[in-house]
C-alpha cells in the first residue's frame, strides 16, 4: 500500500470508531478523576494509527502530512479534550489543524462547514490550546513534552506504557537521533 494511502485508512478507520463513542462521557471523562473511558478512547486511536503505519515512530522521511491522536488542553481554561491533530512532517512537525472530540461532536477547527457555533465552543473552552500526541515525532520543535500537565502525561502513558513522552527517550525507543537541541554534552 503506498504511503499516501495509509493516510485515507487511518481517518476512514477513525470515522468508523468515532461512530460508537459517547462523545458527552468522553469529555466528562477527560475532566474527572475516572477518566478510564477518555483513555480507552485514546489508546484505541493510538492502537489504529499502529494499526495503519505499522508504527509509533515517525521522522520527516516517513510522511508529508499526517494525523495523529492527541490529548488537547485549554490555555485559560485547563480543559482536557481529545482530538486528532494534523502535522506537516517535513517542516519539524509543524501543525496545520485540529479535529476536537468535544460534546458537540466532532469539530474541525476553522473547517470550512464548521458552524459559528462550534467556532465559538472551541474559542470558549479551549483557545489558545496546547497538544500532545501520543506517537513519537522526531525532532518536533512544537510540542513540550517534558512539561506535559500531569493528567495529559497519564493519558500519554496509557497509550505506550513504560514511555515517559519526553523527547530524547522517545527517540532513543524509536533508535532515532537527538536533534540538536536534545545533544547531550
Amino acid at each position: 500500500m503506498k504511503k499516501k494511502n495509509l493516510q485515507a485508512v487511518y481517518i476512514d478507520h477513525l470515522i468508523v470508531m468515532l461512530q460508537a463513542v459517547d462523545f458527552v462521557k468522553l469529555d466528562q471523562s477527560c475532566n474527572s478523576e475516572d477518566d478510564s473511558y477518555a483513555k480507552g478512547i485514546l489508546k484505541r486511536m493510538h492502537d489504529l494509527c499502529v494499526e495503519v503505519y505499522g508504527t509509533d515512530c515517525f521522522d520527516d522521511c516517513s510522511y508529508e502530512f499526517i494525523e495523529f491522536p492527541a490529548v488537547i488542553r485549554g490555555h485559560n481554561t485547563g480543559h482536557i479534550g481529545l482530538g486528532i491533530v494534523t502535522l506537516d512532517l517535513e517542516s519539524s512537525g509543524e501543525h496545520w489543524g485540529t479535529f476536537f472530540l468535544t460534546p458537540k461532536g466532532v469539530i474541525d477547527q476553522g473547517g470550512k462547514n464548521t458552524s459559528p457555533e462550534q467556532s465559538k465552543y472551541l474559542s470558549t473552552v479551549y483557545i489558545p490550546y496546547k497538544y500532545w500526541y501520543t506517537v513519537s515525532v522526531e525532532n518536533d520543535i512544537h510540542v513540550d513534552f517534558d512539561n506535559a500537565p500531569e493528567k495529559v502525561a497519564a493519558f500519554l502513558n496509557h497509550c505506550c506504557p513504560g514511555r515517559h513522552h519526553m523527547e530524547f527517550n522517545q527517540q532513543q525507543e524509536c533508535g532515532l537521533r537527538p536533534g540538536p537541541s536534545q545533544q547531550m554534552e
